[in-house]
């Protein structure tokens, strides 16, 4: 396979690198404090990094560990120096902003006076109020109208391609755009960040994604170069009950379940100058908190399977089942999801576990180490062996 890219990158080579996807997200900044990422991810052959630097809460701490994931990119390429790591920044901001420094270059680049003061989160979301109830208290969503936002963005977007990183996962673009629906704030900050990348990038490029089925920039192209959501499992069952050996919580894929992706992803022309009539997508098992009261209930109408969100899902079922789901959903991505569609496999992500009495014992699942969950280094063997098919 080709992993070639610089400045641009062809369709080819995106899609060897969506092929060898894997999520590797870790709490609450990146993958340093995860020892056995290492090895995993040379032991899989894995080639994108999905969530490497997975920061829910952005604030000053973020300083601490930049020589740590620093160094340990640096580790990593002298093994395999065409890795790509994503970093990302949701949508998602509290008053830790208000800890964060506004570099200098950040207020030269919007050409404002350079000040010495901290991000306001107050000045980067909205000023309606507008979703502030879908984060939480002290907390909001970020407007990407408001200069802030864009600064904020901006701001993120440089330090973690200075520190190696070639991906951004954009978080939620609706969120996000909502009083931007002509995506000018958002084609600007994206031109802003790609013009840093081929400058300051390893390869001079940056790959960019969003949760979103596809939007365009207000200069007609696409605004990512791939498009990224969850992959939607939709359980098969009618009876409430727990998984067990014998009898796993089977889920499926399928077309028009809900709100997924499969053959919806939007063409058009990229910022690398190829068009599409599809551009290619990621699926995930996707978190996003769990409620106790529908747990192990099959509810095809709801985006939770069978109560739970997607990595909990996963994450419970018993050994067998995991390594023939994987195995079930890599080759019905290649067979029938429509459009150049791949499956990042899950490596390690926040997943509540579950014990016999339902109780909470672990808040993550791993492919690849046994003392976080049991049984899952067998989970690293399949994603290696469905790889290298």
């Amino acid at each position: 396979m080709d992993f070639t890219f610089h400045d641009t990158v062809s369709k080819e080579v995106l899609c060897n690198y969506l092929s060898r996807a894997v999520t590797f997200a870790c709490s609450p900044l990146s993958l340093t404090q995860t020892p056995y990422a290492y090895d995993f991810i040379l032991d899989t052959g894995a080639k994108y990094i999905c969530r490497a630097a997975h920061c829910w809460v952005p604030s000053a701490a973020d300083y601490g560990t930049y020589s740590e994931q620093r160094e340990f990119i640096e580790k990593v390429h002298q093994s395999d120096s065409e890795i790509v790591f994503e970093a990302c920044i949701f949508e998602n901001v509290t008053k830790a902003v208000e800890t964060i420094a506004i570099p200098p270059y950040v207020f030269e680049e919007f050409g404002l006076p350079v000040e010495n003061r901290c991000f306001s989160l107050e000045k980067l979301t909205y000023a309606d109020g507008l979703l502030w109830e879908l984060i939480g208290k002290d907390a909001g969503v970020p407007d990407i109208t408001q200069t802030e936002a864009q600064m904020f963005f901006y701001y993120r977007a440089c330090e973690y391609i200075k520190l190696g990183y070639e991906a951004l996962h954009m978080g939620q673009i609706e969120w996000i755009g909502y009083h931007d629906p002509q995506r000018i704030a958002y084609t600007d900050i994206v031109q802003r960040i790609r013009t840093f990348a081929k400058q300051h990038a390893r390869r001079g490029f940056v790959f960019l994604n969003c949760h979103t089925h596809g939007d365009l920039g207000s200069d007609g192209r696409l605004l990512f170069d791939f498009h990224m959501f969850p992959s939607r499992p939709k359980a098969v069952g009618t009876e409430a009950r727990r998984p067990t050996k014998d009898n796993p919580q089977r889920c499926i894929l399928e077309h028009n379940h809900l709100d997924s992706i499969y053959g919806k992803s939007l063409g058009g022309k990229t910022y690398s100058g190829w068009e599409c009539d599809s551009l290619p997508y990621l699926v995930e098992l996707d978190n996003y908190g769990n409620n106790p009261a529908i747990r192990n209930q099959p509810n095809p109408d709801l985006i939770e399977s069978w109560g739970m969100d997607e990595i909990t899902w996963f994450a419970n079922q018993p050994d067998a089942y995991r390594a023939e789901f994987l195995q079930y959903v890599h080759r019905w991505m290649r067979e029938q999801a429509q459009g150049d569609g791949y499956f990042a496999m899950p490596g390690h992500r926040v997943a509540e576990m579950y014990n016999e009495k339902g109780d909470v014992v672990a808040k993550q699942y791993s492919a690849c180490h046994p003392d976080v969950f049991a049984g899952g280094a067998g989970d690293q063997a399949v994603i290696r062996a469905l790889f290298h098919e």
